[in-house]
């Protein structure tokens, strides 16, 4: 990949072209150790980019890591310790967003922009037994309040009193979607259109993992430990020569007022997840249009339905705070076990869990206020948890 373009710069909001330079590791919250498979996750978690980018930052600004370290271990916060060290105030008001797989060509034009893919919202199913030719998405919307389910009770849902059944009208058998949507397929939805199978990707065109076998060492002896055997899946993400095109991670930063706007440009590399992986790093031409694909609500679609592309953590277990008492119904397929190193703290950090890219909230009528992020506090949000999309649907769609 080559850059050719003058990146532009919105208001102090950059996109980045992260380029794997060997394969990555990104890891959850999930143990690993002795006899265990490592397996790295599709993409890094928002607080890896968010680390990985404050660290570059304050290595151009020749920060002492040590007193760093020590500053926060003795009681203070990020901000205060950078403030304390005289360094400038305002990478600690430095925001990310991402990252997302994208795809764009293997030597970058000038005018290219790359194609940002979202995992398949999780109220869209594929039928079971359709063959590769049949294939279709159907989408899920709340069930009319005049047609619940038999023994469905608006009051005594398991969830959260007043939660709607999401339902279809097809009598076929389906099964959530698998993969990720191009950007006219994530447009489609939000929307309220049908959604072109051809814009839904598999998993195996846009990337795979490369196992690899290893043994602990001891430190004392430098010889192999004894029963310390492991498996470690690294994430390869795929290039495709013939088409001309490569998937890399998109991600985008917001720089405060006072913030250069060249301090990226020093920058070439990132170290990005686990085992020293780096990744080179790139101007976008632009930032990628999230909201030329979102949607209001219309008199032809009359309510909202958010959707998250980057996890969210949650106070309430599965619905942002931010969403209060307006959801009325929810796609929200599990959780993302969350934890990590604190480098500067000197220890593991407290585990928690994520409601996962993908999930879908419905709302009655138009939601407003909502903040640029859905996670429940600020320190989440500067992170860029819960980034989201907005889109639309209609109470009567799934009216017998």
């Amino acid at each position: 990949m080559t850059e050719t373009a003058t990146p532009i710069d919105l208001g102090g909001r950059l996109g980045l072209l992260l380029e794997p330079l060997d394969l990555l590791f990104f890891r959850d919250g999930r143990p690993f150790g002795a006899s265990l498979r490592g397996e790295s996750l599709s993409t890094a978690m928002p607080q890896t980019l968010a680390g990985a980018v404050w660290t570059a930052i304050l290595q151009a600004y020749d920060c002492n890591f040590q007193e760093l370290t020590r500053l926060v271990r003795g009681g203070q916060s990020f901000r205060e310790a950078v403030d304390a060290m005289g360094l400038p105030a305002w990478i600690a008001e430095v925001e990310t967003r991402g990252p997302w797989l994208a795809r764009v060509p293997l030597k970058t034009p000038a005018d290219a922009v790359p194609e940002v893919l979202f995992p398949i919202p999780s109220s869209l199913h594929s039928p079971k037994k359709a063959t590769e030719s049949e294939r279709k998405l159907i989408r899920l919307t709340p069930l009319a309040t005049a047609d619940l389910l038999p023994g469905w009770n608006l009051t005594r849902t398991v969830a959260e009193p007043g939660l709607r059944p999401l339902w279809h009208r097809l009598r076929e058998a389906t099964e959530p979607a698998q993969g990720f949507l191009t950007p006219e397929g994530m447009r489609a939805f939000l929307h309220g259109d049908d959604v072109p199978p051809n814009t839904c990707l598999k998993d195996e065109a846009l990337f795979g993992f490369d196992h690899r076998t290893g043994i602990g060492i001891s430190a004392g002896t430098m010889t192999a430990e004894e029963s310390l055997i492991y498996t470690a899946s690294f994430l390869a993400l795929r290039a495709e020569p013939s088409k001309n095109r490569q998937v890399v991670l998109y991600a985008e930063i917001q720089l405060p007022e006072e913030a250069p706007a060249h301090v990226m440009d020093g920058i070439r590399t990132l170290a990005l997840g686990g085992e020293g992986r780096r990744v080179a790093v790139h101007r976008a031409p632009a930032p990628f249009d999230f909201a030329g694909l979102s949607a209001r609500p219309s008199s032809a679609h009359r309510n909202s339905l958010v959707v998250l592309s980057t996890p969210c953590p949650c106070g309430a277990r599965w619905k942002p705070a931010a969403l209060a008492d307006r959801v009325v119904a929810a796609a929200v397929p599990g959780s993302v076990p969350v934890s990590g190193w604190d480098l500067a703290r000197g220890g593991p950090k407290p585990s928690r869990f994520a409601v996962p890219a993908g999930s879908v909230y419905f709302a009655d009528g138009e939601l407003t206020n909502l903040p640029s992020c859905l996670a429940d506090s600020e320190p989440d949000r500067r992170q860029g948890w819960g980034c989201y999309l907005t889109g639309v649907w209609n109470d009567d769609s799934n009216r017998c």
